[in-house]
């Protein structure tokens, strides 16, 4: 167990490795929640509004990590650690409220049960990415940081996509039992391979291991500090863009999330299995993309690669809605709505990318998660925003409101200015 592979400081594939495993369990519940099961209530009758209503409530959790950071900045357990005990905790909760989804015999008729356990897998979940961000940030070198996000994001599209295939199979023929349970020994899996990482070499694997903390990690701030601290970092005009940008993002892709399996049921004839193979295949494809992106965002900047992707994602989003005489090609549909797919991993490691990239590391946990919130508020607002649109609105207004938020998000990101050292951002 002494071999440095097994120790996060001192081992950059165990840091690639460990951070790509622990968003892979992210993808699971939203490979689940937020692409079978919708697609799945779509074909079974359930209207719009209900399923963008309950994607908004279970984001909800994604909306608060900011709750969660100052917490995981100041109750530490160095001996272990200090994120690695919060990382481990999250993750067992996961598993165990994906086990509680056995209990929903019904998913159409337990709507309400099946949101509740839905919030709760996704308070774990969020909690889960605050440490791993908030760890990879303290032990992260800032010239491997674009690499590792590529590999993190490529794990979360691998996850999302093996989980949407595998689910949106089995809910069909099995039922939400022994699917549950499939979803559940994923997550177990994982949390079994972070229990064996440390995250230096002096530290204890278990709490009643020998070890003891290193001198590297002090004691934590007072809460006062911390307070204090982001105050100064998070009013800087770097960091007003970063949040304006964050929750543009969120827009879009909770509008998104809640409108394209419905669409793909509804208007272009998809099954639930084959929406979900489409994002299975698409969403492996652009983690493939993503993860080759690491290196080109290390030397050209997250701004840049993020803003050509955002821009034909509303390039994208325009051509849908000026297009409706091709719907009914299922060639033409079929392109479209695996571009869509290819493009959302891409988004997802440039902006994590971004907001990392002037993340101090004293508060680390604490600014990021406040990043990563105010996006998945916007993610909350998004799906709210399709539920209250989509029974006034036709799909080509649905599309081109998707179109006019993306271009709102270009502006933001054109707005952001990327030059210069990280730490230099927030002066």
């Amino acid at each position: 167990m002494n071999n440095p592979g097994w120790f996060l400081s001192q081992s950059s594939k165990m840091r690639y490795t460990t951070g790509a495993l622990a968003y892979f369990a992210q993808g699971i519940p939203m490979g689940l929640l937020h692409i079978a099961l919708p697609a799945w209530l779509a074909v079974e009758g359930v209207p719009a509004s209900e399923i963008a209503g309950f994607l908004g409530v279970i984001l909800l959790p994604w909306a608060f990590k900011l709750l969660v950071g100052p917490l995981m900045d100041h109750f530490e357990f160095l001996p272990m650690g200090k994120r690695r005990p919060w990382v481990l905790a999250a993750q067992f909760g996961m598993v165990v409220s994906l086990l509680s989804l056995m209990w929903v015999e019904d998913p159409v008729a337990q709507i309400g049960l099946l949101t509740a356990i839905g919030f709760a897998i996704n308070a774990f979940t969020a909690t889960q990415d605050v440490a791993v961000d908030g760890m990879s940030i303290d032990l992260v070198p800032v010239e491997e940081e674009g690499r590792l996000n590529a590999f993190m994001s490529f794990g979360k599209a691998v996850g999302w996509a093996v989980t949407s295939s595998v689910t949106g199979s089995m809910l069909v023929v099995f039922g939400m039992t022994l699917t549950a349970l499939v979803c559940a020994a994923g997550a177990a899996a994982i949390f079994v391979f972070l229990v064996m990482v440390r995250e230096r070499h002096t530290e204890r694997l278990l709490p009643w291991s020998e070890g003891e903390a290193s001198p590297k990690n002090e004691p934590p701030p007072a809460f006062r500090k911390v307070f204090s601290d982001l105050n100064h970092i998070l009013w800087t005009r770097a960091s007003l863009i970063i949040m304006l940008i964050m929750v543009f993002d969120g827009i879009v892709a909770g509008y998104g999330r809640a409108m394209m399996p419905i669409a793909a049921i509804q208007v272009f004839g998809f099954t639930t299995p084959q929406w979900s193979d489409l994002n299975a295949v698409m969403g492996l494809t652009g983690a493939v993309v993503a993860l080759a992106l690491g290196p080109a965002i290390d030397k050209f900047g997250a701004k840049s690669v993020m803003g050509l992707t955002i821009f034909l994602t509303g390039v994208h989003a325009f051509t849908l809605a000026g297009t409706q005489e091709m719907w009914a090609n299922s060639t033409y549909v079929l392109v479209m709505m695996s571009a869509w797919v290819l493009l959302l991993p891409v988004i997802m490691v440039c902006a994590l990318a971004l907001a990392m990239s002037i993340c101090s590391h004293g508060e680390s946990a604490t600014q990021f998660a406040i990043y990563m919130s105010v996006s998945n508020l916007g993610a909350t607002a998004g799906s709210f925003l399709y539920g209250m649109v989509t029974g006034v609105t036709s799909w080509t207004q649905n599309y081109a409101l998707m179109g006019l938020l993306i271009f709102l998000l270009l502006l933001a990101i054109l707005m952001f200015r990327s030059h210069g050292h990280p730490e230099e951002l927030l002066e």
